[in-house]
């Protein structure tokens, strides 16, 4: 028994890899698209750093897609007037047993 895709990861996001750097500081990749699930959401989380931040927005994508800490991800690019761009500030895994898909979960500046 296998769920459809869009069961679980009914919308898309544009994702632009952070990557580390030295002195000048890092830079990103460029965009790729990936299938997801997003909820406009307030949540307090940590970030690295340890500090509560407010995320606004919570993105579930597959396990596989190996998204950075830092990253900028676009969200509803589909909506006229919704599309916003913003940082990965916590990345979580949720690891299911088949059929079940596994998934990162990116909460959102």
């Amino acid at each position: 028994m296998s769920f459809p895709e869009l069961l679980f990861f009914p919308n898309t996001v544009k994702v632009r890899d952070y990557r580390a750097g030295g002195g000048l500081g890092g830079s990103y990749g460029e965009p790729r698209t990936l299938p997801a699930e997003v909820i406009d959401v307030q949540e307090l989380v940590r970030n690295a750093a340890g500090q509560e931040v407010v995320s606004s927005t919570r993105v579930t994508v597959h396990l596989d897609a190996n998204v950075p800490l830092g990253s900028l991800v676009t969200v509803w690019s589909q909506q006229l007037g919704a599309e916003r761009e913003a940082e990965v500030l916590r990345v979580g895994r949720d690891e299911n047993p088949p059929p079940l898909p596994s998934h990162l979960i990116l909460w959102l500046k």
